[in-house]
């Protein structure tokens, strides 16, 4: 069974069905099944004026992914911010990266990728 994250933006869940995970798949009504969690809340910050401009000017001075050097396009958090504000809106706690490294690095924190070692098949 391919397992792919839910595409709900900063939503780490792992899904085989569907597209989004429980917590944010839609009820009839229009409205989240699921109950608010702690992480929801964080999310919010990552609609605020205050990230979205320390994101652009972020991006800006440093447009290039740290690990290859493709055009970045995620402000990553080195340390996971947890909803602390201190860590979020530090931006020696940001590295530029690209969609494709960053994916990898969640997987990894996350405990769902793990890397091949060397002369294992694949």
């Amino acid at each position: 069974m391919i397992m792919k994250l839910c595409t709900y933006p900063g939503c780490n869940c792992l899904v085989s069905n569907g597209t989004r995970c429980p917590k944010h798949t839609t009820t009839k009504k229009g409205g989240f099944s699921g109950k608010r969690t702690k992480s929801s809340e964080w999310h919010a910050l990552y609609y605020s004026a205050r990230w979205r401009q320390l994101r652009k000017d972020f991006l800006k001075k440093f447009p290039f992914c740290f690990v290859c050097g493709e055009k970045a396009t995620i402000a990553d958090h080195i340390t996971p911010h947890r909803g602390n504000p201190d860590l979020f809106y530090n931006e020696d706690n940001l590295q530029p990266m690209c969609q494709s490294c960053h994916s990898q690095k969640t997987l990894r924190e996350n405990g769902f990728f793990r890397e091949r070692k060397q002369g294992e098949g694949g």
